[in-house]
């Protein structure tokens, strides 16, 4: 158990799942008291319950539902003096005639709006307290053209976002980052192969490493940004991609060298 970390309480949106379940097992593991937030509350109770945690609900698209989870987890837990900012909405790829605009208004509300307020919200508590941190998750398709055309632009923004919180906050004690997954496989992801709307294979040529991201790879990182660790770090965007965006012009020499792997 990490005694810098003793006792104090993480917050973890989009929990019940995926990077945000491998953030609450991290975080368990680094001794935090953790608090696993999801709009999900079956999925939610049961990461929970597996991980020695709490669960709380919170609807990123509800402004009032971030607020009271914001409350409660100050009232009924304690002090939160750490929050990763996974909950996301996501996206199949499309071209950008096809766009749906009840779905990409829904999408920057959770991924934009949602995240924002969730900042805020939970920021307030750690300003009094002139200590904090926090890692929102972005994405790198934030970094290049893709057929996620709502998804990309919040990732883009959220970029921007932690930038701007973290010069804003950095003097009052409250360290702000992001991470940028690459190919991860998720159980979202996966669903997506099985429907045809990704490829594995073709993923994995796109990375350096030849093999796609866990999500306690993820995890790791948020983990580590979370933490005293990483205490002179703040406004930065750290890409856990397998060097996917490293890769970009290779394609246009034969590919990367070497197998990958399956």
């Amino acid at each position: 158990m990490a005694a810098s970390s003793q006792e104090r309480v993480a917050a973890i949106t989009g929990g019940a799942g995926g990077i945000g379940e491998a953030c609450v097992a991290r975080m368990r593991r680094d001794g935090w008291r953790v608090v696993v937030l999801d709009r999900n509350m079956d999925l939610a109770r049961e990461v929970a319950a597996g991980h020695g945690a709490v669960a709380h609900e919170i609807d990123l698209a509800d402004a009032g539902s971030i607020a009271d989870a914001a409350r409660w987890v100050e009232k009924e837990i304690g002090p939160c003096s750490a929050l990763a900012a996974v909950a996301a909405h996501l996206e199949n790829p499309h071209m950008p005639q096809a766009q749906d605009f009840t779905e990409w208004e829904a999408i920057l509300r959770v991924n934009l709006t949602g995240t924002f307020r969730t900042l805020t919200a939970f920021g307030a508590g750690m300003l009094e307290r002139g200590n904090g941190s926090i890692v929102t998750v972005g994405s790198i398709t934030a970094f290049n053209s893709s057929p996620l055309q709502a998804y990309g632009p919040t990732k883009a923004a959220i970029i921007n976002m932690t930038r701007n919180f973290a010069v804003a906050w950095g003097r009052q004690g409250v360290r702000v980052n992001c991470v940028c997954p690459g190919p991860t496989r998720t159980p979202a992801v996966e669903a997506s192969y099985a429907r045809g709307e990704r490829n594995p294979d073709t993923m994995i040529r796109q990375t350096a490493l030849g093999r796609l991201v866990k999500p306690e790879q993820v995890a790791n990182a948020i983990g580590f940004l979370l933490s005293d660790d990483a205490g002179a770090i703040t406004g930065i965007e750290l890409p856990v991609d397998a060097g996917t965006l490293a890769t970009q012009l290779w394609g246009l020499y034969g590919g990367v060298p070497g197998p990958a792997q399956s």
